[in-house]
């Protein structure tokens, strides 16, 4: 994997915000002990993703799985 300095900014932003996805859900489910949902999960990437349920999925299992993390669906 790239290191940021060499990820274009545009593509650094999407990963924050899959980032930002993935650690909005952990912390509910931690702290606030919100069940982790696909639907949860889905609304959350919508947010940060500004993108339609479909997409913001389909960039969040593209990302999980370029980690060797099993895709979500």
């Amino acid at each position: 994997m790239a290191s940021a300095s060499h990820v274009p900014a545009t593509t650094q932003t999407r990963h924050d915000a899959v980032t930002a996805t993935a650690l909005t859900v952990l912390r509910r489910a931690m702290v606030e002990g919100v069940p982790v949902t696909r639907e949860g999960l889905e609304r959350e990437a919508c947010i940060n993703l500004d993108a339609s349920p479909e997409d913001a999925m389909r960039e969040l299992d593209d990302v999980a799985q370029r980690l060797g993390v099993s895709s979500l669906s």
